[in-house]
C-alpha cells in the first residue's frame, strides 16, 4: 500500500515537472484546432424528392478549412503568436448549371497562459484575427444569370479558458471552451456600411506540439 502512494505520488511530481518544462521560456507552440468552422474537411449530398415527381439530381458540396498556429514563449507559460485560417467551399446544383467557389484567409495574434496546475494544464486564451472572404458565382450553363464575384472583408475576435494534457514528449492535446465572433462587410459598394456579425459559443479540439530544448 505504501509503495502504490510512493509511486502514485512520484507520478504526479514527474506529470507536473513535465508539463511545466514544456511551456518554459523560449520553447515554441505550433498547432492545429478545429470548432468554428475550422480544421474540417467534408463531402455532402443534397437531394429533393417528391411523389409526384421523383427525385432531383443531387447536389454537392465540398469545403476545407485549416486553422493552425505558431507561438513563442516569452516568459514561462505565456506565449503569444500568430494564428491563421484558410477555407475553401465548392458547391454544385444536381443540373450542373450553378457553381458557387468560395475562398477566405485571415491571420491575427494570439496570446496564450497556462497555469502550472497538476498532470492537465488549464489554460486561457485570446485571438483576433483580419482578412478577406470571397465566392465566385459560375452560371456558365444558365441562361437566365450572369457571373459574378463577391469580395468581403473579415474581422474575428474569440477567447476562452481550456484544459491540456500531454499525449506524449511533446504532444499536447487541448480542449478550449470560449466565445468566437466574425463579422463580415462588403468591400465596394457599401455606403450604408452593411455588416454580419456572427457570434458562436461552442469548444475547439486542438493538437499542440512544443518545440525546442528542455
Amino acid at each position: 500500500m505504501k509503495r502504490t502512494s510512493f509511486l502514485t505520488i512520484c507520478f504526479f511530481a514527474f506529470s507536473i515537472g513535465f508539463l511545466n518544462a514544456q511551456t518554459n521560456q523560449g520553447k515554441l507552440l505550433v498547432g492545429i484546432s478545429s470548432g468554428s468552422d475550422i480544421f474540417d474537411i467534408g463531402y455532402t449530398t443534397s437531394k429533393q424528392k417528391s411523389d409526384s415527381n421523383g427525385s432531383e439530381d443531387p447536389s454537392k458540396s465540398f469545403s476545407t478549412n485549416l486553422h493552425p498556429n505558431m507561438g513563442y514563449f516569452i516568459v514561462d507559460n505565456l506565449a503569444i503568436g500568430l494564428d491563421l485560417s484558410v477555407g475553401l467551399t465548392i458547391y454544385k446544383t444536381g443540373s450542373d448549371d450553378i457553381k458557387i467557389t468560395s475562398t477566405n484567409l485571415s491571420a491575427g495574434p494570439f496570446v496564450r497562459y497556462y497555469v502550472p496546475f497538476s498532470n492537465v494544464l488549464p489554460f486561457a486564451e485570446l485571438r483576433g484575427s483580419f482578412g478577406t472572404h470571397k465566392s465566385k458565382f459560375d452560371y456558365s450553363d444558365n441562361t437566365y444569370l450572369e457571373d459574378f464575384e463577391d469580395n468581403m472583408g473579415i474581422m474575428t475576435f474569440g477567447g476562452g479558458i481550456g484544459l491540456a494534457a500531454p499525449l506524449g514528449e511533446r504532444v499536447m492535446v487541448d480542449i478550449l471552451a470560449g466565445y468566437h465572433s466574425v463579422r463580415y462587410k462588403e468591400r465596394e459598394d457599401n455606403v450604408d456600411n452593411e455588416r454580419t456579425i456572427n457570434g458562436t459559443l461552442g469548444l475547439e479540439v486542438g493538437f499542440v506540439i512544443i518545440l525546442g530544448s528542455n
